[in-house]
């Protein structure tokens, strides 16, 4: 698969990272993972979506690294944060490539990566700072739902797919915390916050809802999630 997102212009030292998703990768880097036919065909038109997630989420937390080491009043926890963030995400990549390499390739696997590819990259735009840490909040928020939810799909719970899902879901609730540290520290009301919070998920609804089908082939009914979590 093409990348949605240029890789960063430096590479973070990656030993900033203390990411199950690490560990996970040493175990099963000689592994060849068993899926059933239609299992194959699902997430390889899912993961795809998760990779492009990844891909931007190490641009914006790169790009607020680097503004703060611009910054006289960033402190070196707050840029070593950001730094552990990125290194975090790099190794999400790595992993879900590494799942995706051993499955089939969509005929539409373009169309896919470029939907993708435009949910991610119309985020950021015309939002301030403030907004825009109050939307990744937001986002690695429904990313750990979303992984609680492939957790428990129609795969085992021994799957190392499942267990994939959970180390991730360990490092983006992680994210959140440091997120909603900044958002809390803006100037944004609570119920901006939530306008914000409700308007990404709209979004994020209507771009996940393009493989309903997929997600339905493992055992999670995406609008069920999304009307489980926003009531």
């Amino acid at each position: 698969m093409k990348p949605c997102f240029a890789s960063i212009p430096i590479q973070a030292s990656l030993s900033q990272s203390n990411s199950p998703v690490k560990s996970w990768l040493e175990l099963h880097k000689q592994c060849r993972f068993t899926f059933t036919a239609l299992q194959q065909i699902a997430l390889s038109r899912l993961i795809p979506l998760l990779i492009c997630g990844e891909q931007s989420s190490q641009w914006v937390f790169y790009n607020e690294k680097e503004r703060f080491r611009q910054s006289p009043s960033a402190s070196e926890n707050d840029i070593v944060d950001l730094e552990r963030i990125v290194s975090d995400e790099v190794y999400h990549e790595k992993a879900l490539l590494y799942v995706l390499e051993q499955l089939p390739t969509p005929d539409d696997i373009n169309t896919i990566r470029r939907r993708s590819q435009l949910f991610f990259a119309g985020l950021g735009k015309q939002l301030t700072i403030e907004q825009h840490y109050a939307q990744i909040a937001c986002l690695d928020s429904w990313v750990c739902k979303l992984m609680l939810a492939l957790e428990k799909s129609t795969l085992p719970c021994s799957h190392p797919f499942v267990s994939l899902c959970r180390c991730i879901k360990q490092d983006e609730a992680k994210h959140v915390s440091i997120a909603k540290k900044h958002s809390k520290q803006s100037a944004l009301t609570k119920e901006q916050r939530l306008r914000l919070f409700d308007q990404l998920t709209q979004k994020l609804h209507k771009l996940l809802s393009t493989e309903k089908k997929a997600f339905l082939t493992i055992g999670v009914d995406i609008d069920t999630l999304f009307i489980t979590r926003t009531n």
